[in-house]
């Protein structure tokens, strides 16, 4: 996920956690505490010919970078691309045998033509969002933008400035791990219930979809499915 991200005036989330704001959201149920920061969002294609999006679209309003743990001391607003189905591939390997070490990961973000073309031409496409009068006149300058316009330029600013997302799966395949009714092969009494077991990653939040297995796994254990 590469977030524009821009300076402005405008009140965004940075002052939300108020007393005053704490009793809006008590009393009425609304106000700035209501918010779930992706305020937006939508589905692109990177090429017109693909049959299906390959960009997922976030904007919050708030400064985002740093994978949200970055110091956020002034108002801001964010937005940007993420890939989709990525073909770039990472490994998790053991460090050790022992059990309470945290596993090697490399993820090999972008490694691939594929998902650099996707994510350059994501960024474009966010920054002709931000030449647009509706955002323009809310922008008091740049907090982390690309300086230049070139593909080489869109590409390196992403893999300095590119995030995660939160949405990790598939770490137990159906097939392979668990059987069509999420039992774990060669083990009795267990199952795997979560985002892990989708034959392949959802396009987009994988909430839903989760939901959605869980439910289904709710009536396989109580035999009603």
């Amino acid at each position: 996920m590469a977030l524009l991200n821009f300076r402005t005036d405008a009140e965004s989330l940075i002052g939300a956690a108020s007393a005053d704001n704490a009793a809006l959201l008590q009393s009425q149920g609304r106000g700035p505490l209501t918010s779930n920061i992706g305020e937006a969002g939508g589905f692109l294609r990177s090429r017109d010919e693909l049959d299906a999006p390959d960009l997922q679209f976030h904007a919050a309003p708030a400064l985002f970078h740093q994978e949200g743990l970055g110091p956020v001391a002034e108002h801001g607003f964010s937005f940007g691309p993420c890939v989709l189905a990525p073909t770039s591939r990472g490994a998790v390997a053991l460090r050790t045998p022992r059990p309470d070490v945290a596993p090697r990961i490399v993820h090999n973000y972008l490694t691939t033509a594929r998902d650099r073309d996707a994510l350059v031409a994501g960024i474009r496409i966010a920054l002709e969002i931000a030449e647009q009068r509706a955002v323009a006149d809310l922008v008091t300058g740049p907090y982390d933008v690309p300086a230049a316009d070139s593909d080489t330029e869109l590409l390196a600013w992403a893999q300095r400035s590119g995030q995660t997302l939160y949405h990790p799966t598939s770490t137990c395949a159906i097939g392979s791990v668990v059987d069509p009714e999420l039992r774990v092969y060669d083990v009795e009494g267990l199952r795997v219930v979560d985002a892990s077991v989708f034959p392949a990653v959802p396009r987009g939040n994988t909430n839903a979809p989760t939901i959605m297995a869980a439910e289904k796994a709710a009536d396989l254990v109580k035999g009603a499915a």
